[in-house]
C-alpha cells in the first residue's frame, strides 16, 4: 500500500479460514509496536469514552472464538482513546494486516465509540495493571491462550500516580476557575500581581499560588493557544491534569487551587493601588476566622502567653478537632482535655453546628506537634477551610491555612509542628528583626521631611463641609447643636431624588387642599393606604439622604442596641500625597474586644453602642437610654466607605479599664504608592496613636456605620429598614 491510502486493507477481507491461528495470537500479542498513550508531568493516561458501542463490541468479539475474556475486554477496551487515535487498534496504527474481518469490525466500533461529542469523558490512569496480560491460562494440551490487550508505550511511575489518586476530585472540579484563568484578558492582570508582591505587607502570601496561575497559563498559551473553554476534551483533559500535577498540595487538598480564588477576584480591581489594598486585605489574618477566635477567648477569659486555636467557617457544620502533642508527648484533645501544664480550653460542635465554632489549647514554651481531625463529617460535597492559630505574646501571629478536603477521611489528620519560646518581661516591646531595623533607619530621613509628627483628630461637621467626595446631610436642623452649619451641597442624584420628592408632596398637598370640603362634609380627613406610605418611605441610604433634604425638620433616631460605635479620624500629615486621599480615615468596631478597623459593607460584628460612647448633652440631661433612642445629628456618605451616622452627644470613650481600644485610622492601605515603603511605622501609628477629640463645638463625627445590608432607623418615629446601598 503507499503511503496516500488507508491502513486497514479491507479490499479481500481476511478470516481464520485464509490465515492460520499463529498469525492471528502474534497479531494479539504484538508488543514490538505499543500504543502511544497521552503524558502530562509524568502521568501517563487514556481518556476512555461512554460505553455507547460497547454491547456491539462484545458481540462482534465473541463471534470469534467464543472467548469470553476477549469478549469482556473488547466491551472495555475499545473505548480508550490515545494520541494517535483508538489504543485498542495500535498494531493497525503500525500498518499490520488484520488478521480478520472481526478486528476490522471492532477498530470501526472503536472510531466510532472515540469520536462522540464528550464534554469531559472518563480520565484512566496508565499503569502496569491497567491491561490485563494478553497470556492468560493455558488450554488442556499446554498451549497459552492470547486474548486481546492493549501494550502501553508507557505507563505511570507509582508516586505520581499516588499523587493524581490523591487529587483527582479536583479533575472535575477546576473547570470553572481554569476558563477564568485562561481567557487572554487574564493574563496581564496576574503579570501585575506578581510585580506587586514586593509591595505586600505580605510579600510571600500570594507566592505560591501565583507561581501555579502561571504555570497554567504558560501550559495554555503553549498549546493550542485557546482559552479553556475553546479546547476540545482532549486538550482540556490535558490542562485539568496539567494543573493537578503542580502546585502545593496537602493529602487529598490542592491548595493552590483554593487559594486562586481570590486571583480570580483580583483580575477585575480597578487599579494597582486598588490591587494592593485587596491583597493586604485578603492576607491579613483578621480578614478571615481570627476574629472568631478573640471573641471566645475573650468570653471565657482565656489568658494564656501561649496557645494553639483551631477556627472555621460556621457555614460548615462539621465537628473539626484539635490535638496537640506536648513535648513530652501526651495529647490534648477532647478525650484528654489536660496534660503536662497544658489544656483544652473549649471545644465546638460536638452535637451540632455553631454560628462561629473555634477550639482552643493553652499551651508553654517548646515544640509542639498539631493535628486537625474531622471527628464527624456533616457537610459532604464541599472542602471545609480553615486556620489554626499559633500565638505567643509579644509577637505576631502565626496562622496556618488549611482545607479539609471532599475526600479525606476521618483519622487522616492534617499535621505541623511550632515551637513556642519564652515571653519575655511585661510591657516589653516585641523586637524588630535586623533587616526591618535597617528598613526603618534608612527610610527615617524621607518619613521626617513628608510624614513628620502625623496627628489623628476625630473630624467635624465643620472639616467635612464643601469637601470633594463627601456626601452630607444634617437632620433635624431645627434642633441642631450650637456651630453646625447649613446643609452642605447634595450630590446630582440626590438632588435629583429630593426635587422629585418635593414634586410629589406638592401634588399630594394640592389633591389634599381640593379633596378637604369633601372630607370635612364627611367628617373624617382622607387616609392614605398602607402600600402608599410604604412606597413613599426612604428605602435607602441615598433615599433617606435626600428625604431629610427636602424635610430640614424631619427627625432621625436609632436604638444603640441595634449599631456598632465607630468614628471619622482627620489625618494630618507634614505634606500633602502620602496618603491616596485626604478624605477621613473610618475607624469601625467590628470586634468588641479589638481595635477598629476599615468598616466592610455586609457584615455585622459583636459589638454595640453603650453609654461610655454616648455620654450627656451638654445641659447634663441624658442622651443615651438603652432603653430608648439617640438623636442622630448628621448622615455622611464618604466616597468608599459604608455610610456614617453622627450621633448626638457621642463623644470617644475614656480610656478606662474594659473600655474598647483606639486607633487612629492608620491603614498601610490608604498609603500613595510611592509611599508603600514606610508602610510598618505608618501601622505603628494606628494602635499607640489615639485619636483627640476636636477643640471645635462643630458636630464631632462620633456615632455608627450601616455596615449591614440592611440596618434598622427611625424617622419621624417610624421604624424603617434601610438598604445601604
Amino acid at each position: 500500500m503507499s503511503d496516500t491510502e488507508d491502513w486497514v486493507d479491507v479490499s479481500e477481507p481476511t478470516t481464520l479460514a485464509t490465515m492460520d491461528v499463529a498469525d492471528y495470537t502474534a497479531f494479539v500479542s504484538d508488543t514490538t509496536n505499543p500504543a502511544p498513550v497521552f503524558k502530562v508531568a509524568g502521568l501517563c493516561y487514556v481518556l476512555r469514552y461512554p460505553n455507547s458501542f460497547s454491547a456491539e463490541a462484545k458481540a462482534v468479539a465473541r463471534s470469534h472464538f467464543h472467548c469470553n475474556a476477549c469478549t469482556s475486554r473488547a466491551g472495555v477496551y475499545c473505548r480508550d482513546l490515545g494520541p494517535d487515535g483508538p489504543a485498542f487498534f495500535h498494531h493497525l496504527n503500525a500498518r499490520a494486516r488484520s488478521p480478520c474481518i472481526e478486528v476490522d469490525q471492532l477498530r470501526a466500533l472503536a472510531v466510532k465509540t472515540c469520536a462522540q461529542e464528550v464534554a469531559k469523558p472518563e480520565l484512566v490512569v496508565v499503569t502496569s495493571s491497567t491491561y490485563a496480560p494478553a497470556q492468560e491460562g493455558c488450554a488442556p494440551c499446554g498451549t497459552p491462550f492470547f486474548h486481546w490487550t492493549v501494550a502501553p508505550a508507557e505507563v505511570t511511575e507509582a508516586s505520581v500516580a499516588a499523587r493524581f489518586e490523591r487529587l483527582k476530585a479536583y479533575y472535575g472540579q477546576m473547570d470553572t476557575r481554569l476558563a477564568k484563568l485562561t481567557v487572554p484578558e487574564a493574563v496581564a492582570p496576574v503579570a501585575i500581581m506578581v510585580e506587586e508582591q514586593a509591595a505586600l505587607e505580605r510579600p510571600s502570601h500570594y507566592e505560591a499560588v501565583l507561581r501555579w496561575v502561571v504555570q497554567v497559563q504558560t501550559e495554555c498559551q503553549n498549546g493550542v493557544g485557546v482559552p479553556f473553554e475553546q479546547m476540545s476534551p482532549i486538550d482540556q483533559a490535558r490542562l485539568r491534569v496539567f494543573a493537578i500535577m503542580h502546585g502545593r498540595a496537602d493529602g487529598c487538598t490542592h491548595l493552590d487551587f483554593h487559594q486562586a480564588d481570590n486571583v480570580v477576584d483580583f483580575l477585575t480591581m480597578p487599579s494597582r493601588d486598588a490591587l494592593r489594598a485587596e491583597m493586604d486585605r485578603r492576607s491579613d489574618p483578621q480578614f478571615y476566622m481570627v476574629s472568631q477566635l478573640n471573641r471566645r477567648l475573650a468570653a471565657t477569659g482565656v489568658t494564656s502567653n501561649h496557645l494553639i486555636g483551631l477556627t472555621w467557617d460556621g457555614a460548615f457544620t462539621d465537628d473539626l478537632d484539635l490535638h496537640v502533642i506536648t513535648p513530652s508527648g501526651s495529647e490534648i484533645y477532647y478525650g484528654n482535655k489536660a496534660a503536662d501544664g497544658c489544656r483544652l480550653d473549649f471545644d465546638a460542635n460536638v452535637d451540632k453546628g455553631e454560628a462561629n465554632p473555634c477550639e482552643n489549647v493553652s499551651c508553654k514554651p517548646g515544640t509542639f506537634k498539631v493535628r486537625v481531625n474531622n471527628y464527624t463529617r456533616r457537610t459532604f460535597g464541599a472542602p471545609v477551610p480553615f486556620q489554626v492559630v499559633c500565638r505567643q505574646a509579644g509577637v505576631p501571629d502565626v496562622v496556618h491555612d488549611g482545607v479539609w478536603g471532599v475526600n479525606r477521611k476521618k483519622g487522616d489528620m492534617i499535621t505541623f509542628t511550632h515551637t513556642f519560646t519564652e515571653v519575655g518581661e511585661a510591657g516589653e516591646a516585641p523586637a524588630m528583626s535586623t533587616s526591618a531595623a535597617a528598613r526603618a533607619k534608612a527610610l527615617d530621613a524621607e518619613w521626617v521631611a513628608r510624614v513628620g509628627d502625623p496627628t489623628a483628630t476625630v473630624a467635624t461637621l465643620d472639616s467635612l463641609t464643601d469637601r470633594h467626595g463627601v456626601g452630607l446631610v444634617i437632620c433635624g436642623s431645627g434642633s441642631a447643636d450650637s456651630a453646625v452649619p447649613a446643609v452642605a451641597a447634595a450630590e446630582p442624584a440626590s438632588v435629583g431624588r429630593a426635587f422629585m420628592q418635593m414634586a410629589v408632596a406638592s401634588t399630594n398637598a394640592a389633591a389634599a387642599a381640593k379633596a378637604q370640603p369633601k372630607a370635612a362634609k364627611a367628617g373624617k380627613a382622607a387616609k392614605a393606604y398602607l402600600s402608599q406610605q410604604v412606597k413613599a418611605m426612604p428605602r435607602t441610604v441615598a433615599d433617606l439622604m435626600a428625604h431629610l433634604a427636602a424635610n430640614p425638620r424631619a427627625s432621625l433616631s436609632i436604638h444603640p442596641r441595634d449599631h456598632s460605635p465607630g468614628y471619622l479620624v482627620d489625618i494630618g500629615t507634614k505634606t500633602e500625597g502620602v496618603r491616596k486621599t485626604e478624605l477621613p480615615s473610618p475607624c469601625h468596631y467590628h470586634d468588641k474586644y479589638a481595635h477598629p478597623v476599615k468598616p466592610v459593607a455586609g457584615t455585622v460584628g459583636n459589638a454595640r453602642l453603650d453609654a461610655a460612647w454616648l455620654g450627656r448633652n451638654a445641659g447634663g440631661g441624658p442622651r443615651s437610654n438603652l432603653d430608648g433612642r439617640v438623636e442622630v445629628k448628621a448622615i455622611v456618605d464618604v466616597a468608599g466607605s459604608c455610610p456614617f451616622l453622627a450621633l448626638h452627644g457621642a463623644k470617644l470613650p475614656p480610656p478606662t479599664r474594659g473600655a474598647p481600644p483606639l486607633a487612629s485610622g492608620f491603614y498601610p492601605t490608604d498609603l500613595a504608592a510611592s509611599f508603600h515603603a514606610h508602610r510598618e511605622r505608618w501601622t505603628f501609628y494606628h494602635t499607640q496613636l489615639a485619636p483627640s477629640m476636636p477643640s471645635s463645638r462643630s458636630l464631632p463625627m462620633v456615632g455608627t456605620f450601616l455596615t449591614g445590608d440592611a440596618s434598622v432607623v427611625y424617622l419621624d418615629g417610624v421604624k424603617l429598614k434601610i438598604e445601604a446601598r
